[in-house]
């Protein structure tokens, strides 16, 4: 056994991280063409018609340089022929938005990190963690219209699934609605409507106004599209506290827990309790991709 007269060497005596390096990131040259060269009206051998310009794709792992490769039909007496239809591999507009360098993986991480119920992240603050986590460069006002995109996104798929999700709702003994503004550029603030016990989201908006009238115009669209809530939950926004009050009395509104506590953290602990708050949006939003990236 050692003999030691001092236990310095093996405790931490710094408690200050040093700065996060951001990771390296890989580049591809991919050449994106189609997996069945058949005609799909003829049957007729498809030959390339032109490759695209190169265009740069910026998925949460690689930079992509990417060109497209579109095809046409050898048969003369083929209508796609006669019409000079090309033909090129639909799976891009499963990833990628025209004309947007940003691929869609990395879209939706913008999405979930401005509009996730806990610990919502400013546009900067994105833009700091895109460049931490994944080493991507980008600004805050990419990072506002990505988030636009993201909204438009969520709500194409609420649309999209919304019968699904009412007859979800349906089955519940009870429905409890939550609504949360969760970020905000200047005077404008998205705001989010969930049904706690299925985790469904229910209404994406992005308002100018705060008021109770405002609000309640978004509160009514989402409740004509899936039925009225046996209880309201929110946050100290005074508007969302009015809609409630004045337009829906019949509905119990409680004050959300956690913003009651988060709160009162700000004000006991300052600084330390955002420490604190930064710190657990890290792990959360590594904790989320992860099982993503698991699954």
């Amino acid at each position: 056994m050692q003999t030691v007269t001092s236990l310095q060497p093996y405790v931490k005596d710094d408690f200050i991280p040093l700065p996060k390096q951001p990771p390296n990131r890989p580049h591809e040259e991919l050449k994106l063409d189609l997996k069945d060269l058949a005609c799909p009206f003829c049957g007729a051998h498809l030959a390339i018609y032109y490759y695209t310009h190169v265009r740069t794709l910026v998925t949460l792992p690689t930079d992509v340089a990417l060109v497209v490769v579109h095809r046409t039909c050898t048969n003369e007496e083929c209508l796609a022929c006669v019409a000079e239809h090309d033909f090129y591999n639909t799976s891009l507009d499963l990833y990628a938005l025209p004309n947007r360098p940003l691929a869609l993986d990395v879209i939706l991480l913008i999405g979930h990190l401005t509009q996730q119920r806990e610990h919502s992240l400013t546009e900067q603050e994105v833009v700091d963690y895109l460049w931490r986590e994944h080493g991507i460069q980008t600004t805050q006002p990419r990072v506002n219209e990505y988030k636009h995109l993201a909204i438009a996104l969520g709500e194409a798929i609420l649309s999209t699934n919304a019968a699904k999700i009412k007859a979800d709702l349906d089955k519940l003994p009870v429905r409890v609605y939550s609504i949360d503004g969760l970020s905000s550029n200047r005077s404008r603030t998205l705001f989010v409507i969930r049904d706690l016990f299925s985790g469904a989201v229910l209404g994406l908006a992005l308002l100018d106004q705060h008021d109770a009238n405002t609000i309640h115009a978004f509160l009514e669209k989402v409740f004509l599209a899936f039925g009225k809530p046996n209880f309201l939950v929110g946050d100290g926004e005074t508007g969302v506290y009015g809609a409630a009050c004045q337009f829906y009395p019949e509905i119990p509104y409680q004050y959300c827990q956690r913003h009651f506590l988060d709160n009162l953290g700000s004000a006991l602990m300052g600084d330390l309790h955002e420490a604190l708050k930064n710190t657990s949006t890290e792990r959360t939003c590594s904790s989320t991709f992860a099982r993503r990236g698991a699954n």
